[in-house]
């Protein structure tokens, strides 16, 4: 999110936020934050090699990163997560959350918002994946492959190769 130019609480005109402090409002005190989003995402692996999503709407419309999406207010991270893949790859989905992967904190979009990405490694428990939701199409890579893919952020490619590393 834009940091604010407008203090939310009294209205005030506030300066651009400090990297680390945010901005404090003149005449009420408040401090405001640019605070990452958070979301979730998994690699799922299965017999050596890991699903990918074609991401169908901006940003990075076209490109490839793993199936998950953001967390809604007060949800549980691994909740939310299969909530995700079950809404990106069918109703009929489950998975195991095995292994968390990593956090990475990147921009998002045209406004360059702020998300905390979680990654976590997950088996199939049931059901067929397919492309459902914002998901344009899903792919099965191995290792090999990672480097041949169009990411829609970096992070992406090098959580999907520790997933398969650690052979999950």
């Amino acid at each position: 999110m834009k940091p604010f130019r407008f203090c939310p609480a009294c209205g005030t005109a506030i300066a651009e936020p400090e990297p680390e402090r945010g901005s404090t409002c003149p005449s009420c005190s408040r401090t405001w934050y640019r605070n990452p989003a958070p979301t979730v995402g998994a690699v799922i692996v299965r017999d050596g090699k890991a699903l990918i999503a074609r991401r169908g709407t901006d940003p990075h419309e076209g490109r490839f990163d793993s199936p998950g999406g953001f967390l809604e207010a007060g949800e549980d991270a691994l909740a939310g997560l299969r909530r995700e893949i079950r809404e990106e790859l069918g109703v009929g989905i489950d998975v195991d959350p095995s292994d968390y992967i990593d956090a990475t904190v990147h921009t998002y979009g045209d406004e360059d918002d702020y998300v905390l990405a979680l990654s976590f490694a997950a088996r199939l428990v049931s059901g067929r994946p397919q492309a459902n939701d914002d998901v344009a199409d899903i792919r099965w890579v191995g290792p090999d492959e990672l480097d041949d893919v169009e990411w829609a952020w970096e992070h992406n490619r090098e959580d999907t190769r520790r997933a398969l590393q650690r052979g999950t």
